[in-house]
């Protein structure tokens, strides 16, 4: 699927756009900084530039960028608009995502913008409001994601459907898209029957070992989906 007709560009003139103009000019300028953008600042800078953000979440190698961003007065509680620095764990998405990065270099600064199908997805493990907003906000823009293309990238996402760990809060991946999809594209949605059953063929068929039977696959994995969400009840 050509996902580049609707990647969107990067526009730097925009709240989010200035705020990392503002903390590439406040970093040391004797090294180099590769900084990732995630969160809703992303569509803000690529998508639309009225989309607002309570905060611009990044993460990076550098160690140390925490306590750079605090000292140049741009953390949480500094600014109205504020840096959020973040680890690359809490960037859930789709194992493709690094594929498809658009990227502007400010100073010593590179900065990675994952493409707007991949901040949907990650937005899929919440599904607040607002993340609810940023789909809406996406496809009025840009006429994506389809829904073929949305079930196709969730397939190739198929893990983030797996419970989390005991210390985690939950998040319910497919009762999101049960959620989204009347909201969106005005049916309803089986998961299990539409995501994660294609997903574990295509994986089968990527190991080479011999086709099973679709239905009991589909019970296989309904049984497994069931059985977990009701011990994260318990």
């Amino acid at each position: 699927m050509d996902l580049g007709s609707w990647a969107g560009s990067v526009n730097l003139d925009t709240p989010a756009g200035r705020l990392l103009r503002k903390l590439a000019a406040g970093l040391p300028q004797d090294r180099d900084f590769e900084i990732t953008v995630f969160g809703s600042a992303p569509l803000q800078i690529l998508i639309d530039a009225a989309f607002t953000s309570a905060d611009v979440d990044l993460f990076s190698d550098a160690e140390e960028l925490e306590t750079l961003v605090e000292r140049a007065g741009m953390g949480e509680g500094q600014a109205a608009l504020f840096i959020q620095v973040a680890s690359e764990l809490n960037f859930r998405t789709s194992p493709r995502w690094r594929t498809r990065v658009q990227s502007a270099p400010i100073g010593k600064c590179t900065f990675h913008f994952p493409h707007p199908i991949d901040i949907l997805i990650a937005k899929l493990l919440r599904l607040e409001e607002k993340d609810l907003a940023a789909f809406h906000t996406v496809i009025a823009k840009t006429g994506h994601p389809t829904e073929a293309e949305l079930l196709f990238e969730l397939q190739m996402a198929v893990d983030l459907f797996r419970p989390g760990f005991d210390e985690e809060q939950g998040h319910d991946m497919a009762a999101n898209c049960r959620r989204l999809w009347p909201l969106v594209f005005r049916r309803e949605l089986d998961p299990s029957r539409e995501i994660i059953a294609p997903a574990l063929q295509k994986r089968r068929e990527g190991y080479g070992e011999p086709g099973r039977d679709h239905k009991q696959e589909l019970r296989e994995a309904v049984s497994k989906y069931q059985v977990k969400a009701s011990a994260r009840k318990t």
